[in-house]
């Protein structure tokens, strides 16, 4: 499945270069590639040190900042996919730097998530479980002095 996903998105690529150059010539679909190219690098800096300062405030306040990890990995993915040439991973770079759209996908993501996860309500380690309510360790040990320590 994932090989396919390399396989098919260059494949869709080659066939939007062709038929958009077609239509635009190809000097006007080189540099929409890469003025997309240059925008999406600015809009991923400027949105990712945004989620890091906001990552950051979270950890300050003792929160535990997954949403915002999410987030920052969502626009890692938006700015890899903007830095590709082509219109479909420009496509969905763009709809990644949507704040909007980024929140849909991360809940559904989440959701996902939270469905595949098994919680465990306790746990309890025992070694016999007919001695499970006996809470007496026995063992062995020996008391080294300071003295002994330094040899």
């Amino acid at each position: 499945m994932f090989f396919l996903f390399f396989i098919a998105i260059p494949i869709i690529e080659v066939i939007l270069f062709i038929t958009v150059g077609k239509y635009i010539g190809l000097w006007n679909t080189i540099f929409i590639i890469i003025t997309t190219g240059i925008i999406g690098a600015i809009l991923v800096k400027s949105q990712g040190i945004t989620i890091l300062n906001n990552t950051l405030e979270e950890i300050r306040s003792n929160k535990m900042p997954i949403y915002s990890i999410f987030e920052g990995v969502a626009i890692l993915i938006a700015g890899a996919f903007l830095l590709t040439p082509g219109f479909l991973t420009d496509t969905i770079g763009c709809v990644l730097l949507i704040p909007k759209a980024r929140n849909i996908i991360i809940n559904y993501i989440t959701s996902y998530l939270k469905k595949r996860t098994i919680y465990k309500k306790k746990t309890t380690y025992y070694s016999n479980k007919e001695h499970a309510e006996n809470k007496t360790f026995e063992g062995d040990f020996k008391e080294i002095n300071d003295n002994d320590k330094k040899k």
